[in-house]
């Protein structure tokens, strides 16, 4: 009778394994934060300076396979061929799936690229948009911008997460694409690395389609003023004129300082 039982649970396990529906929640392989080398630049390389909060952008770096090291360069290659998806197939394609990304923030590590506000090259750190499930993702960015800021934690309110950017002016309405992010790949990101007096505690959010990413807390440096909206700037006019809808669309989700209330 125990040898008919031991037969039994081993045939329905086997079945199990052979069943085509039957998958697991993640891959074998998960990801590790990759070694970035980059060639040096004889070229004049600065922190980005803000006093106040101001309009920024994540810049889109290229889509890559687990690894453990990741030799770039000044600019990313686009392979269009590879899982690329124009505006057309976005509109098209109702099944995406923009959520059950994992997000790893490495300020640790210093990039230099170009400045898309004064054409110079500034300094970015990476973060990694990574997919350890067993099923195909989408990322969406637009042109080479990526929707998302940086957060810090204001230590002379309470200790509360508060916003150092908002989410940079765009008049254009298209330029939209998606890349498809397999098992085992992960879309690289930059984000500026600030010149600042505050050593602190920061994370990023990132807006995918519908999906909103939080990423998990790191030390960094960033400028005490930067939770602080002038008068005069568009951001701080559309947050007057209709501030429920401007923190969700400006800022995803994040309250600014003074704008509780």
């Amino acid at each position: 009778m125990k040898i008919l039982k031991v037969n039994i649970i081993f045939l329905l396990t086997l079945i199990s394994c052979r069943n085509p529906d039957h998958k697991p929640d993640t891959v074998k392989s998960c990801f590790k934060v990759p070694v970035v080398i980059q060639k040096p630049t004889k070229d004049a390389v600065n922190f980005i300076k803000s006093d106040f909060l101001f309009e920024a952008g994540f810049k889109y770096f290229g889509k890559y396979k687990f690894t453990d090291t990741l030799r770039i360069s000044r600019d990313y290659y686009q392979d269009t061929r590879n899982g690329y998806l124009n505006e057309q197939h976005l509109i098209n394609i109702d099944t995406l799936q923009t959520d059950g990304f994992q997000i790893f923030a490495d300020f640790q590590t210093t990039i230099y690229n170009q400045n898309n506000s004064n054409s110079k090259l500034s300094y970015y750190y990476p973060a990694y948009v990574v997919n350890e499930t067993t099923r195909p993702k989408v990322f969406i960015a637009q042109g080479s911008n990526v929707f998302g800021i940086q957060e810090a934690v204001d230590t002379s309110e309470y200790n509360q997460w508060r916003p150092i950017e908002g989410k940079a002016f765009s008049i254009c309405a298209n330029g939209y694409f998606g890349s498809v992010v397999k098992p085992g790949e992960f879309v690289m990101i930059l984000i500026p690395k600030y010149e600042g007096h505050e050593n602190g505690s920061m994370r990023i959010r990132l807006k995918i389609s519908n999906s909103i990413y939080v990423s998990k807390s790191y030390e960094g440096i960033f400028n005490s003023e930067q939770f602080k909206i002038k008068r005069d700037t568009w951001i701080y006019e559309r947050l007057k004129s209709d501030k429920a809808s401007a923190i969700q669309h400006l800022f995803y989700g994040a309250v600014p300082k003074d704008f509780d209330n």
